[in-house]
């Protein structure tokens, strides 16, 4: 038995779990090794996400573990317009009429996992005893790993909790600021304090959608945090048109720039308004 697994999209949050407990089953965990070819006109993190998903159909596996990133909630308004964040599975399906069978877990951790956890170990083995010795052996694994550590600095960065889970783009963003002098702080709080802000700020559905806009408001109340940088990706309107109703509710300086796209001039006018200010 082969399951493939995603990195990005939250792997973060959830994968160190699945991993253990498929491995602990006698699943063969198999991580995709994906050929440099991009799939436009998709945004970056999409275009990852397919180049993955076409090599795990290549390499052969009988299942795919996909993440449900809204934890069941349903809604179309904010970035609910976007397929990819809504509802993975039906925009991979829609991408790849040929999808092996979805294995859809949570995209965080806790106690409510395990049940979840049974089902697929049932699935995958028919083997009662060996899906309880897995449990027992993974249940460490369970824990939510704790945020990033981010620089001290003063201007706060607000993007997608996908984009902002991935090193690769902390480090860019980070040498893109550094550019100007600037150095980036990066929320600093778990996911569900995240989103208990962004209830204060704008009433949403989406957990992904409560979590940006908390990031806008927590940042926005560090006394540190003198101006806000909005990183949104290529083709996916809903999410800077939400970012931009936030941001009229603020009084810092804001740039809304775009994943992949030349920042130079967005980070340099937002130096001198913060110096200036």
């Amino acid at each position: 038995m082969r399951v493939g697994v995603l990195k990005g999209f939250l792997s973060r949050r959830y994968l160190g779990f699945w991993e253990a407990y498929l491995e602990a089953l006698g699943v063969e965990v198999v991580r995709a090794e994906p050929p440099p070819a991009r799939h436009q006109p998709y945004c970056l993190p999409v275009q990852g996400l397919l180049a993955q998903v076409e090599a795990l159909k290549a390499q052969g596996v009988d299942y795919l573990l996909l993440p449900d990133l809204q934890g069941g909630v349903d809604s179309e308004k904010g970035g609910g317009q976007c397929p990819w964040l809504l509802d993975l599975e039906a925009a991979l399906r829609r991408y790849f009429p040929g999808l092996p069978p979805v294995l859809k877990v949570p995209a965080e951790l806790s106690e409510r996992v395990l049940g979840r956890a049974a089902e697929v170990g049932h699935l995958l083995t028919q083997n009662p005893m060996l899906v309880g010795r897995a449990l027992d052996r993974a249940r460490g694994f369970l824990k939510s790993p704790p945020p990033l550590k981010t620089p001290l600095g003063s201007v706060g960065v607000v993007a997608q909790p996908y984009l902002l889970e991935e090193e690769p783009f902390r480090k860019a963003v980070e040498e893109a600021l550094a550019q100007e002098g600037l150095i980036p702080y990066f929320p600093d709080l778990p996911p569900e304090k995240l989103r208990e802000e962004g209830d204060r700020l704008l009433p949403m559905d989406l957990p992904t959608d409560r979590e940006l806009l908390g990031m806008v408001h927590y940042l926005h109340r560090l006394g540190r945090v003198k101006g806000l940088l909005l990183v949104v990706s290529y083709a996916c309107p809903p999410i800077p048109g939400l970012l931009r109703k936030a941001v009229r509710r603020l009084a810092k300086p804001h740039r809304l720039v775009t994943w992949g796209e030349d920042w130079g001039e967005a980070l340099r006018s937002l130096r001198e308004e913060i110096r200036g200010g």
